[in-house]
Formats: structure tokens, C-alpha cells, sequence
């Protein structure tokens, strides 16, 4: 696959009823290639699709890597206990459509990725309360607006955080993510331990 000359395959289509994957996997095997050019596998409409099947981004990597045919990663996937389709089903135009209009999305960055391990919240419209939050395995909070962007770091476990009505994404323990203001939002504790993290908003705006 080589997106330095070519194209990969539209939004919309789907794999036996999985939304966006065979993009996806188009994007993941360029990666892989060294050829994706303009395009990023790890895009957030790949990552609405991740957080969606409950998978991360290197399984997808480690797959498409084995496997030519996309029907045989499909399988790998099935086997490692992803939801039926008509479960993790989304409209991937809308949510391209969405992020093309409004431009928002869950924006995250590894702890090696940070220069110095500092998030410089000042570069993404953060300031400066730290809020410690803690959740077991199927808790969360419920939807709320955040009237400025929040960073959040995570320490420990895993959550999925769902952005408007369309978006959500998966983040791990060495993650730092920015969820932008004015946009309704919650997270909910995916994994089998418990969710930590370190919350960085302004004065009083987390409860």
C-alpha cells in the first residue's frame, strides 16, 4: 500500500458490516510501509474505531503486519473478543464530516512524546487546577460541557472517552490528553482495573 502515489480505500466502507476498517487498514499497512505520505493511521476517526472494537492501535499494526487478506485480521480480531458489528457500528463520514466542521477532537500525546515530561497546557488552552481522579471498572462520569479544555494524565488503567455525539477514543496509562471546551463529553472505566489519572482545568471547573 503506498498512499505516496495512490489512495486508500473512501469513508464509508465497511468489512462484514465493521465500520471504517478496511481505510483503517489501508492506513495501518502504509504505515507499516514507510509510504503513508499526507495520510496518519491513528487519525480520531481511526480511534473512534479502536475505542469502539475496545483495541489499540499497535494490535491493529501487529495484525495487518501478519496478515495480507483484511478478512484474516478481521478474524484475529474476532478472536480476541471484538464486538459484533452492528455494536461497534458508527457513521465514520459523520465523524469525518464532524472534525472537517468543527475541528475538535480528543487530542493525546505519550509521556516520551513531552519535551522534559511537561505538558504545556498553555499551548492547548489549559489552565491551572489539579484534580486527582479515581474510578472502578465500569464507572465513570456522566455527559458535561467543560466552558475551557481540560488535560488529563493519565496514570493507571484504562477509560473510553466519548466526545459529542459521534467521537470516543481509548486512553492508557502514559497518556496525556487534551478534551477541548464546549463540547459535551464523558469517560467510563473500559478496563478490569482501576482508572487513574491527574486532571489539570481551571479554578473550580471539575467536580
Amino acid at each position: 500500500m503506498d498512499l505516496t502515489e495512490g489512495q486508500h480505500r473512501p469513508f464509508g466502507l465497511e468489512l462484514e458490516g465493521y465500520a471504517h476498517l478496511p481505510r483503517m487498514f489501508d492506513k495501518a499497512r502504509a504505515t507499516l510501509a514507510g509510504t503513508a505520505g499526507d495520510y496518519r493511521f491513528g487519525c480520531p476517526v481511526d480511534h473512534t474505531c479502536m475505542a469502539r472494537l475496545g483495541i489499540a492501535p499497535d494490535l491493529v499494526l501487529e495484525l495487518v503486519a501478519r496478515h495480507d487478506d483484511d478478512a484474516a485480521v478481521l478474524a484475529a480480531l474476532r478472536d480476541r473478543g471484538i464486538p459484533p458489528a452492528e455494536e461497534a457500528w458508527f457513521d465514520a463520514v459523520a465523524v469525518e464530516d464532524e472534525l472537517e466542521d468543527e475541528g475538535f477532537y480528543v487530542r493525546v500525546r505519550t509521556r516520551e512524546a513531552l519535551a522534559g515530561c511537561v505538558f504545556a497546557g498553555s499551548e492547548h488552552g489549559a489552565e491551572v487546577d489539579v484534580v486527582l481522579v479515581e474510578a472502578a471498572p465500569g464507572e465513570g462520569s456522566g455527559p458535561r460541557t467543560s466552558p475551557s479544555a481540560e488535560v488529563w494524565v493519565v496514570q493507571e488503567g484504562q477509560a473510553t472517552f466519548f466526545l459529542g455525539a459521534r467521537q470516543a477514543r481509548i486512553l492508557r496509562a502514559g497518556e496525556v490528553a487534551r478534551i477541548p471546551a464546549g463540547v459535551p463529553w464523558r469517560y467510563e472505566n473500559s478496563g478490569t482495573a482501576a482508572f487513574r489519572a491527574v486532571v489539570a482545568t481551571r479554578a473550580a471547573e471539575l467536580s
